[in-house]
């Protein structure tokens, strides 16, 4: 399951996501960037000014969901 979301986030390397990601008391953080690196436990998504890192065990455990633009 891991190799799946690792191959989707490699073949989409340079895109514009959308992701949305959990915080406490039901708010949600919603953050567009581009994927622009990834290695083998995370991925960093930059809009230009901040930089994000996310695992994928966010995606899977569904701690965030990226929606590919």
């Amino acid at each position: 399951m891991i190799d799946t979301i690792k191959s989707e986030i490699k073949n989409h390397l340079n895109q514009e996501v959308k992701i949305i990601a959990k915080e406490n008391r039901n708010r949600n953080e919603v953050f567009y960037g581009y994927i622009v690196e990834y290695y083998s436990h995370i991925f960093v998504v930059s809009n230009g000014i901040d930089h994000k890192s996310y695992s994928y065990n966010d995606i899977l455990s569904k701690d965030i969901s990226i929606t590919f633009l």
